[in-house]
């Protein structure tokens, strides 16, 4: 499958592309929405157009007029806590793109991201470092293992599931942030990592559905203790 990064996606969008890049997938990029590319998409071929949150607010009309293909879905790689009331300025963007999108009228599939972890996510390795956390860490999430979100977008694109609806990729176990720190304590590597997302969305963010994602995708979550086997739950 041939996917077309539009725009500057921002991450986590960016990094879970060039996983699915590096596991076959042929990934074109577009600086702009409508700019020219660099790498032609072969006429007729089948593409994907992945859209998120980067810079701008991307105008999915004019990137798929410049497509100009007639077989084109949409991909939205969007985050927990997307809604027209939040408070956090980069989720109401995040939920008109997803409108936006529905209004298309073309095949789109939504993917509204939990925190993604894993020994190498930026949260993991800024947990590792052991920060302060706002209302000592009570906060409860519910994250997902980055390679989870991976495994999605590779049977998405791979045809293993129907490209339509919005899903919470999202772990079935609630755990506090204060739990989720010392899990990552447990391990070891780099400490350099930052908050993925920001603290802010965090806080919006309610007890997510992981069932639907998982039996949409037939994939079973991993679990927390897997990422940190050597901690004590």
């Amino acid at each position: 499958m041939i996917v077309v990064q539009a725009g500057s996606l921002g991450e986590p969008a960016s990094r879970l592309l060039a996983a699915v890049a590096a596991r076959g997938h042929e990934l074109h990029a577009r600086p702009e929405a409508a700019a020219a590319s660099a790498q032609p998409v072969p006429d007729g071929a089948p593409v994907v157009l992945a859209v998120s949150d980067g810079p701008f607010v991307l105008d999915a009309a004019g990137a798929l007029r410049a497509l100009g293909q007639s077989d084109v879905r949409l991909l939205v790689i969007s985050r927990l806590g997307s809604h027209p009331d939040a408070r956090v300025p980069a989720l109401q963007r995040l939920w008109r793109l997803e409108e936006h999108a529905r209004s298309l009228g073309l095949p789109a599939l939504t993917l509204r991201l939990a925190p993604l972890v894993g020994p190498d996510t930026p949260l993991w390795r800024k947990l590792r470092s052991r920060p302060a956390l706002p209302r000592g860490g009570r906060k409860i999430l519910n994250p997902v293992a980055q390679s989870d979100a991976v495994e999605t977008l590779l049977r998405a694109l791979d045809g293993r599931a129907a490209w339509e609806g919005w899903y919470e990729v999202a772990g079935p176990d609630p755990v506090s942030l204060a739990e989720l720190r010392d899990l990552a304590t447990s391990t070891f590597g780099r400490m350099d990592g930052e908050w993925e997302p920001p603290l802010e969305e965090m806080a919006e963010h309610r007890l997510a559905e992981s069932e639907p994602w998982a039996a949409h995708f037939g994939i079973v979550p991993t679990p927390l203790g897997a990422l940190a086997p050597g901690a004590a739950r």
